[in-house]
């Protein structure tokens, strides 16, 4: 599947996450939007067909996750970075704000192990 395909198939789901994420106009809440972009890398690459994607579309994907992810965060933030974000103290206590489930915790910190390459400190 192609980049414009890949936007046509999950831009709408893209902008329903963005809405729920949004404070004002012009405010998103990052952490929240980080979460979500972190859970959805997650769910796609441990079932992509659940997605409607073949394995090699994962490349694609990730790259159209990235320039989402950089629109609303800003230039060189990408699925690695929501990644050091869920490892951080700081992604942590979000995790705890956002009363993550332990579950949904572990999976992220699992990913955040596997695509960062050192141990993340979960919160006991």
């Amino acid at each position: 599947m192609d980049l414009q395909e890949l936007r046509t198939r999950f831009t709408p789901a893209l902008e329903e996450i963005l809405g729920k994420c949004r404070i004002s106009a012009d405010l998103v809440d990052r952490e929240l939007f980080q979460v979500y972009m972190a859970t959805i890398w997650g769910n796609v690459v441990l079932d992509p067909q659940g997605s409607g994607l073949e394995e090699q579309d994962l490349s694609s994907l990730h790259d159209f996750l990235n320039e989402e992810i950089e629109r609303v965060l800003g230039k060189g933030v990408d699925v690695t970075s929501c990644y050091d974000f869920i490892a951080s103290k700081q992604g942590n206590e979000s995790l705890e704000r956002l009363g993550a489930t332990s579950d949904h915790k572990e999976f992220l910190h699992y990913f955040a192990r596997l695509i960062l390459g050192k141990e993340v400190q979960a919160k006991p």
